[in-house]
């Protein structure tokens, strides 16, 4: 590893800033030139379209590269020459680039989207392998990701032709039943860490794209996620919920409490219908959305798909009375008495 690369580890550089910290944009490259140790040495930095950064420092009393400072073992000046060297490298880091969990793109895409997507955070739970980190279902604190990263060597048990070469994967679950599907695809592997038949692993090297590999961690997530069911009110006074579905089987609803993919939501329409009407399931969550009146204030939605739709007599509010359910004020749970009505 170079001093660049050990530099900006798990550092990505925020493009937009770099000219405003000096580099000059030359076609897909940035350069940076600058000196420093009181002029004595001239930097050359420069970051590619692709990120990656590297470097050179010219002695300017001879013109030529210094390269001592990258010698396994430095002598005292050269040892000088190499910190003021990183120094300069922090600097820029600090200036323009952004701290990121892993060191694979896809693996940081990864991360972001489970970040937003479900607000779950990358744990890097392991002292002894700082590159490991798990991914957990909040609820009941299973792992549902695990990102290592390995010598590529290892996922085939034969030699690369770059034995050093390191690459992130992730092991994730899958169902018994479509593991050998999965096994069939390029870049799924048997799982790495967890040998069983309820595991699976991917390099992330973009031989998945990103939405499969999304669907995926997804999927893997939502096998340690019971969904619940709620009842939400409607109230057609403020939005025209009997008609919401003509044209559409999918429509976004305020999103005011605990609610999780894959849950199911009865849509209980208020006065004058007083009945539930809708049953619906919850397909994205935590939309951004911004509206605020005398009578409602939304900062988030939740997206929501038709399942069934029930006569207008069928779960009056004097039927779901007799089941647990006293008034529709807010979202609340279904009481299994009238769930299992509902779902019949």
């Amino acid at each position: 590893m170079t001093i660049e690369e050990e530099t900006f580890e798990k550092q990505r550089p925020i493009f937009s800033k770099l000219v405003g910290a000096g580099f000059v944009q030359q076609q897909s490259t940035y350069q940076l030139e600058q000196d420093f140790m009181n002029g004595q040495f001239h930097a050359i930095i420069r970051i590619n379209h692709d990120a990656k950064v590297s470097g050179s420092v010219i002695d300017n009393s001879t013109g030529d590269e210094y390269m001592p400072l990258r010698a396994i073992h430095c002598g005292p000046f050269a040892a000088q020459v190499k910190a003021a060297y990183i120094e300069l490298l922090k600097s820029i880091a600090s200036q323009c680039f952004v701290a990121e969990p892993f060191h694979n793109n896809q693996a940081n895409r990864l991360a972001d989207w489970i970040n937003q997507q479900f607000h779950d955070q990358s744990e890097f739970v392991f002292k002894r392998l700082p590159d490991y980190a798990v991914f957990r279902e909040p609820q009941s604190q299973k792992w549902y990701g695990l990102v290592m990263n390995i010598p590529r060597a290892r996922l085939t048990n034969q030699p690369t032709p770059n034995s050093r070469e390191r690459v992130d994967v992730i092991d994730f679950r899958c169902s018994p039943q479509k593991r050998p599907a999965l096994l069939k695809q390029e870049g799924i592997q048997p799982g790495y860490h967890f040998k069983k038949e309820n595991w699976l692993n991917v390099t992330l090297d973009n031989t998945l794209t990103d939405k499969e590999l999304f669907r995926l961690i997804k999927a893997s997530r939502q096998i340690l996620t019971k969904p619940r069911a709620w009842i939400v009110p409607a109230n057609p006074k403020y939005y025209d919920i009997m008609h919401a579905f003509v044209n559409t089987d999918t429509i976004t609803w305020k999103q005011s409490t605990n609610i999780r993919i894959g849950d199911t939501v009865f849509l209980y329409v208020a006065a004058p219908i007083k009945a539930i009407i809708y049953r619906c399931r919850v397909t994205e969550i935590n939309i951004p959305y911004q509206y605020e009146s005398s009578q409602l204030k939304i900062q988030q939605v939740m997206r929501l798909q038709l399942e069934k739709e029930y006569n207008h007599d069928q779960f009056t509010l004097a039927f779901i009375k007799q089941h647990g359910v006293s008034s529709v004020q807010g979202p609340r749970h279904v009481p299994a008495d009238l769930l299992s009505f509902l779902e019949k």
